[in-house]
């Protein structure tokens, strides 16, 4: 999977994990013994309890652990990010530590939490600094008091300071997975957010024409797959050959080069009635086009506006970047020419939770997960 968000490309020393960054062992449990009192065992939250069979041996930790930290906010990833060693924590109330095995590169993700803009303006009031790393996989080896569903040993993904041996996570955001690898290490930020962005906001279904900007990127490639399994014809922009040879791998109907074809003569020619909906990672000149090819009572869900992103050059900024984040990052909706046009990938908690289970699905049964 390309961990890219859309063509985001993020300019990063390679953190490369220590040896010492392997997989616990993973002990079986033995059968209790017919006769014998149950043991008397500590738990983590430090009280003494029954267990009918013995408890499973915890993997020794090291004292210490590496992870990629900053200080303070900056002007971009690479001048805020340094390698720090830490002590080990332990996991809090609801919190589990997890041992990482693959992290993502979020590009959009990075660029705001190291700057503290957007959804990530609390990092600029934290005085002790704050991790790197947006989503990531990985194996459980400590648990805190209150956590329920999540046991030492199984693999997950998690948000958040992904870009280190271990990471705090709060167990409400884990998705339990088969195996933490790098094919799924892309599925808790992209995936999840594709699947909200075609089916809980854009409401995409049998016979309807999708199109998704930025087609070949990590959110926009899940899109194209998820639209593509409900039955939908699937038109995606892209900006190389490379990647459009991709997107066909992965099923597109109509694959658009913006480099070489202008979108709107195309989408104009192809579909004159406009499509149903639109799942938009660039913003400015392509989410307008988007929006005046988007039939009347569409739907437009922004995911993205790559192209405003503060990474580019203020002269380069694509469109006007106030009011595309700002709907972005307070999931407003607004009616344009008839067309619904939202920052809201997920329209309520319960679509949450059937996304995640959908996600989850996907990494063993990819086309059976619409």
């Amino acid at each position: 999977l390309a961990l890219l968000v859309g063509v985001v490309a993020l300019s990063v020393n390679a953190f490369q994990l220590p040896s010492s960054a392997g997989l616990g062992h993973r002990p079986s449990l033995r059968a209790p013994v017919s006769g014998v009192s149950r043991p008397q065992v500590w738990t983590l939250a430090g009280s003494i309890s029954q267990h009918d069979s013995p408890p499973k041996q915890l993997p020794k930790l090291p004292t210490t652990f590496h992870a990629l930290r900053a200080d303070a906010v900056g002007s971009s990833f690479r001048d805020v990010a340094t390698i720090k060693e830490e002590p080990m924590p332990e996991p809090g109330e609801g919190e589990v530590l997890v041992k990482v095995r693959f992290a993502g590169i979020n590009g959009g993700c990075e660029t705001f939490r190291s700057r503290g803009e957007a959804g990530f303006e609390g990092n600029k009031n934290k005085p002790d600094g704050f991790h790197l790393g947006a989503e990531g996989a990985g194996t459980v080896v400590r648990t805190g008091p209150g956590v329920e569903k999540f046991s030492v040993g199984e693999d997950v993904l998690f948000i958040g300071g992904a870009f280190a041996e271990y990471a705090i996570v709060n167990s409400a955001t884990l998705i339990k997975v088969k195996e933490a690898s790098k094919e799924a290490v892309g599925l808790r930020v992209s995936a999840t957010t594709s699947w909200g962005a075609v089916f809980s906001s854009g409401q995409a279904s049998k016979g309807k024409v999708v199109l998704v900007t930025a087609g070949a990127g990590a959110a926009g490639s899940f899109a194209v797959q998820f639209a593509k399994q409900a039955g939908c014809t699937v038109v995606a922009t892209t900006s190389s050959q490379a990647k459009a040879v991709a997107l066909c791998k992965l099923g597109c109907d109509h694959i658009i080069n913006y480099k070489t074809r202008d979108v709107d003569e195309v989408l104009k020619d192809k579909f004159p009635d406009g499509v149903d909906v639109v799942i938009e990672h660039v913003g400015g000149k392509m989410l307008q086009t988007a929006i005046n090819n988007c039939k009347e009572g569409g739907k437009v869900v922004i995911v993205g506006y790559i192209s405003q992103y503060p990474h580019n050059a203020e002269s380069e900024r694509d469109g006007t970047l106030l009011e595309v984040s700002e709907m972005m990052w307070t999931r407003e909706t607004r009616e344009i020419n008839g067309v619904t046009v939202t920052g809201a990938i997920y329209q309520g908690m319960e679509d949450i939770a059937k996304g995640r289970n959908k996600v989850r699905c996907f990494q063993t049964h990819a086309n059976q997960c619409t």
